[in-house]
């Protein structure tokens, strides 16, 4: 009876190694390759085996077999049991992710496997234009001009096409003072051409401090205005327009220091001419700067006066340093002809003079 069990427990684990004693053999994916033939179109190559528990695979025909291609979003863009498979990759994001599945059947079992291919790098072109500001000195207004296209890059080169014109990807504009990129307004942009506001447009109280602070610092303000396109998760730069502003235009700023000068000349005038004054006199500016921190002007000119009854001519020359609202003004002299030489020594004696205020000061506006 011992002898007998032992035989049985033989037979069964010999039944077991041999043969499975009846189990069914897995139905799998062998191999699974897709070939990217263009952006346009995809290979796919697959085979099947019937596994059985001592790994031999054998190759099958499963009876039916599914391909299945989807964005990355899951939207679905093919559906068959064709390997040879149409992508819309013009419709499709920048390096968008592909994923391809297939699913076969066979005896009642089922095997699925999958790869993923990416859709084809694009970039957004356009021809940008940017006018502002519409209304200095508040640099709030201006106005966007762009016509966007769509490329491609070309399949197996470093070349680009056409695709689409409109890009029809959305497009905005990034606004922001430089050295300050993270405080922005960001400017949707839906039409051809666009209007805009700033003052209307989250974000515009910061970038409205970022140009006071640089124009009264440096009586200049730097501001970007960088054109984006969302394609898929990126939102690359496309284009960028550079505006420098100021309070004042390089002109007015001239014209300001250009009476300024001759206010204060007429001052050093009154000192260095003869009892009977003088039949003629002008000014000369060399070179002149505006300091936007101390609102201040510094200009080094030249004084040329004629005395009276046609007398020779004297000229001397100085360095300004004054407000621009004509207070705490200062005339440093720094050389002259003989004779100024020697009216400035009889009659000033000294080479840095104090100026009274060049303007009524109740009636000043200037910045």
């Amino acid at each position: 009876m011992k002898g007998w069990k032992i035989n049985i427990i033989v037979l069964l684990l010999a039944c077991g190694f041999a043969f499975g004693c009846g189990s069914k053999p897995s139905f799998v994916v062998a191999s699974f390759e897709v070939d990217q033939t263009s952006w346009d179109s995809l290979f796919v190559r697959v085979d099947f085996a019937s596994v059985n528990r001592l790994s031999v695979a054998t190759p099958v025909i499963p009876e039916t077999r599914v391909y299945t291609v989807f964005g990355s979003n899951f939207d679905t863009l093919y559906v068959g049991d064709q390997p040879s498979i149409p992508i819309p990759d013009r419709q499709l994001e920048h390096r968008e992710a592909l994923r391809v599945e297939v699913c076969a059947h066979f005896e009642g079992q089922s095997a699925c496997d999958l790869r993923i291919v990416y859709a084809s790098p694009k970039k957004v072109g356009a021809d940008y234009t940017v006018d502002f500001p519409l209304d200095p000195p508040a640099f709030q207004k201006g106005f966007i001009e762009l016509a966007s296209t769509l490329y491609r890059q070309i399949y197996g080169t470093d070349d680009w096409e056409l695709i689409r014109k409109p890009s029809g990807k959305p497009l905005s504009v990034v606004v922001y003072g430089e050295g300050a990129p993270t405080d922005y307004v960001r400017i949707p942009i839906n039409r051809s051409e666009t209007t805009f506001d700033l003052s209307r447009f989250e974000g515009y109280r910061n970038v409205r401090y970022q140009i006071q602070s640089a124009l009264m610092d440096a009586d200049s303000a730097v501001v970007f205005f960088e054109l984006h396109a969302e394609t898929g998760s990126q939102s690359p730069l496309v284009a960028s327009e550079r505006f420098v502003l100021r309070s004042k235009s390089e002109e007015e700023r001239y014209g300001e220091v250009q009476q300024l000068v001759e206010l204060a000349g007429a001052q050093i005038l009154d000192k260095v001419e003869g009892r009977f004054g003088s039949q003629r006199a002008y000014v000369f500016i060399n070179e002149w700067r505006y300091e936007a921190l101390q609102k201040q002007y510094s200009a080094e000119f030249e004084l040329h006066w004629q005395g009276a009854f046609r007398s020779r001519w004297s000229d001397l020359s100085g360095q300004l340093l004054i407000r621009a609202d004509g207070t705490e003004g200062t005339f440093m002299y720094l050389r002259g002809s003989e004779n100024a030489e020697d009216v400035w020594l009889d009659k000033v004696k000294q080479n840095i003079i104090e100026l009274e205020p060049l303007f009524d000061q109740t009636d000043l506006n200037t910045n």
